[in-house]
C-alpha cells in the first residue's frame, strides 16, 4: 500500500510540474526538477498518455498537459456557482451601458453562454443562455483560449478548421496564435465584426485562484460601439467588472 501511495505521490508532482510548464518539458528536465529516476518518470508518462491526459510534441519530444484536462476542468466549473456570484455584477455592467453583457466559459472544443442580459432595444442578436460558438471568432473565446498554451489551441483545432463566421474572422492558426499571445498580455479581446458583420464586442477574463475559469463580454453595434469608445471606456468598464466577479469567488 505505502509503495503504490508514492507512486501515486510522484504521478500528482508529474502533473503538478507539467502543469506550471506550459511549452512541456523533457524527459530529462522532468527528471532533473523531480530528481525521480528517469525510468519512473517514464513510466509514469507513457500512463498518462494512453489516457490522454499528457501529449507528447513529436517533433521536440516534450511533454505537455492534454486535452483531457480542459474536459475535467470543464466539469469542475460547471459545478462551480460562478453564475450566481457574476450575475450582481453582469447586472450593473449593463446598468452602466446598456448593450448586451454575457457570462461564457469554455466547453469541449467550445464557447458557452452561461448567463445573458440583453439590450434593451436596438440590436438584436439570435443567442442565448447554453448557445455556443467556435472560440477563436469570439472575444471571449480568445479570452478563453489565452492561456492554454499552443500545443492546447492546436489539439482544439486538430481536426476542424478556424471557421469564417464575420468577415474579420481569423482563420489560420498562426494568426490566432499570434492573437493570443497579445490577449494574454493586455488582458482583454476585442471582436471586431469577426462573429457577426456590424457587431462587436470586448471581453476580459474571470479568474479563480490564478486560473482563467470563465469570460465577462459586452457586444453592440459598430456604431454604437466605436472603436474610439470601446478603447476609451469600454475595455476598463469590461475589465473592472471581471476583475471584481474574480475577486468575488476567490
Amino acid at each position: 500500500m505505502k509503495m503504490k501511495l508514492l507512486s501515486l505521490e510522484k504521478s500528482l508532482l508529474v502533473i503538478d510540474v507539467l502543469s506550471k510548464h506550459p511549452r512541456g518539458l523533457s524527459l530529462s528536465q522532468l527528471t532533473a526538477l523531480l530528481g525521480f529516476p528517469a525510468g519512473t518518470i517514464h513510466h509514469i508518462l507513457a500512463t498518462f498518455c494512453s489516457y490522454g491526459y499528457i501529449d507528447q510534441d513529436p517533433e521536440t519530444k516534450k511533454y505537455y498537459l492534454g486535452f483531457k484536462f480542459l474536459t475535467i476542468s470543464s466539469g469542475i466549473l460547471m459545478g462551480f456557482d460562478v453564475r450566481s456570484k457574476a450575475y450582481n455584477h453582469l447586472r450593473e455592467l449593463h446598468q452602466k451601458w446598456n448593450e448586451t453583457v454575457n457570462l461564457w466559459i469554455y466547453r469541449d472544443g467550445k464557447v458557452t453562454i452561461l448567463d445573458k442580459i440583453s439590450k434593451v432595444g436596438g440590436l438584436s442578436l439570435d443567442t442565448y443562455i447554453g448557445f455556443s460558438t467556435d472560440p477563436h471568432a469570439a472575444a471571449a473565446g480568445k479570452v478563453l483560449l489565452s492561456e492554454l498554451g499552443e500545443k492546447n489551441v492546436q489539439l482544439i483545432y486538430k481536426d476542424r478548421p478556424l471557421k469564417l463566421h464575420g468577415k474579420n474572422t481569423i482563420t489560420r492558426l498562426a494568426h490566432l496564435m499570434d492573437e493570443l499571445d497579445n490577449v494574454k498580455k493586455q488582458g482583454y479581446a476585442i471582436d471586431n465584426e469577426e462573429h457577426y458583420v456590424g457587431v462587436r464586442c470586448v471581453a476580459a477574463p474571470i479568474r479563480f485562484r490564478g486560473k482563467i475559469i470563465a469570460a465577462v463580454s459586452l457586444t453592440g453595434s459598430i456604431f454604437s460601439m466605436t472603436m474610439e469608445l470601446i478603447n476609451e471606456q469600454l475595455i476598463e468598464l469590461v475589465k473592472d467588472t471581471a476583475e471584481r466577479i474574480s475577486s468575488e469567488i476567490s
